[in-house]
């Protein structure tokens, strides 16, 4: 048998300056299990998959926020494939069986080393924040290398753990009943029926099927099957048992994802290219987007989904992916570390509720950096691309969860450490200017902190 080519075989090629409907070989934005492969690999293949931004280049390299206040989120993501996967004797993946996925390069698109990152409008998208920030925002950033650095936030630079944002299997018929049901179901409660309903302020509380802006791949508009499959397509903000949006930023180099396969060839998609994210992409458009190259390699463990995912819920197909951490991601010694507590902003009391928690201590975080010469808002967009760690550090001791934001000191040119004397102030303060933004122009109330001067 003749050695398999270890040059990586291009699948999908894109010219990041067209539009998803204007590439060569055709993107898609939705899931479903009949949106066709447009290409195959073998397992052992080095293949390569090139992806625009998420956008599908809404967001222009100048100093408007106009185009992130006016998106079109019903088009988003844009996904390069389809990519059907076969065993080295032709035999598709199988409904039951991991793919396993490793990522063995990455990296910027050659002529587009730039990136953004967002914060939407209040009513067009919103984020974890927005009722702190229902504004539009942007920053640009640029690449040096494995640097980053903005011109609308001055005075930061650090090096990226560039990911997929969005990588994942296609779902079975039933899988995708089963998601449009749950979500369905979440969005005729309403608001009101949610814990979170009053303190999480990000919506729709779902996005269910949408046939304005679906692209369906090889799937032609006007064909007599599209307006059938986009009206089931599930949009593709979050993520779910076949992976999808989950936005992990360890999904870099050398990592390896063990993805459940629900349909013949398990029909692996990706994009959402992200340079750097901080834990949580807190705000929303909140990583370093751009487009992007990966470089893959896959296998077949037949029969996996059984022997190493334990379904956990009413169905078979209610598992996860599971990934191991590859051995190159940047190195920090020095960590400033945000508590947050699950008391709200008005001073109620939550039940071990997590996402209160992250939200005060990201909240503490933004009110403490604004503290050295930057807006809320610069801050608000750092701590959703930097490399900073979020982590759950108590879930037990009733009433109160505990939440941490970690933030590496070395990222900032002066010393953010508190010390003797206070914050710099008067010739000590280094203003950092502000990012571009568009006055939130909505009537829905936004919250203050009740205790600041």
């Amino acid at each position: 048998m003749a050695p398999l080519i270890k040059t990586p075989r291009a699948i999908v090629t894109v010219d990041p300056n067209k539009r998803p409907w204007e590439q060569t070989v055709p993107l898609h934005n939705r899931w479903h299990p009949e949106i066709p492969a447009v290409g195959e690999v073998q397992e052992g293949e080095v293949f390569r998959v090139e992806t625009v931004d998420w956008t599908g280049r809404q967001i222009q390299n100048d100093d408007s926020a106009e185009d992130m206040k006016n998106i079109d989120l019903t088009s988003v993501h844009n996904l390069s494939g389809p990519i059907r996967v076969t065993d080295t004797e032709g035999k598709a993946a199988m409904p039951g069986d991991l793919l396993v996925v490793e990522i063995l390069n990455l990296g910027p698109l050659p002529g587009d080393e730039w990136g953004f990152t967002g914060i939407f409008d209040r009513e067009n998208g919103g984020g974890f924040l927005t009722d702190h920030f229902p504004k539009a925002c942007k920053a640009i950033w640029d690449f040096e290398g494995i640097w980053a650095s903005s011109r609308h936030i001055p005075g930061v630079r650090f090096p990226g753990l560039i990911h997929p944002g969005l990588i994942g299997t296609a779902p079975s018929h039933e899988l995708l009943n089963i998601w449009n049901e749950r979500e369905k179901a979440l969005v005729d409660e309403g608001e009101d029926a949610l814990t979170l309903g009053k303190h999480l302020h990000t919506r729709p509380l779902a996005l269910l099927p949408e046939t304005t802006g679906a692209l369906l791949g090889k799937v032609e508009k006007g064909s007599k099957d599209w307006e059938r499959i986009a009206a089931e397509a599930c949009r593709t903000i979050p993520g779910r048992e076949n992976g999808g949006n989950c936005d992990i930023k360890n999904l870099s180099r050398g990592c390896k994802v063990y993805f459940p396969v629900f349909v013949e060839g398990a029909n692996l998609s990706m994009g959402d290219m992200h340079f750097s994210q901080g834990d949580g992409e807190v705000s929303f458009c909140g990583a370093i987007e751009m487009s992007g190259f990966l470089e893959l390699k896959c296998s077949i463990m037949r029969g996996g989904m059984e022997q190493y995912l334990t379904p956990m819920g009413p169905s078979k197909l209610n598992v996860n992916p599971i990934f191991e951490i590859g051995p190159l991601e940047p190195r920090f010694s020095e960590w400033l570390v945000f508590e947050g507590l699950s008391v709200d902003e008005n001073g109620k009391q939550h039940y071990l509720d997590a996402s209160i928690a992250y939200k005060r201590a990201v909240l503490n975080c933004i009110d403490y950096l604004s503290k050295f010469g930057y807006t809320k808002e610069q801050i608000y967009l750092l701590l959703s691309c930097c490399p900073c760690e979020g982590r759950i550090s108590g879930i037990v001791d009733v009433p109160n969860a505990c939440a941490t934001l970690a933030i590496p000191v070395s990222i900032f040119d002066q010393d953010i450490r508190p010390k003797k004397g206070g914050p710099p102030v008067g010739p000590r303060l280094i203003t950092r200017g502000d990012c571009p933004s568009c006055p939130y122009e909505g009537s829905l109330p936004t919250q203050k902190n009740l205790s600041a001067a």
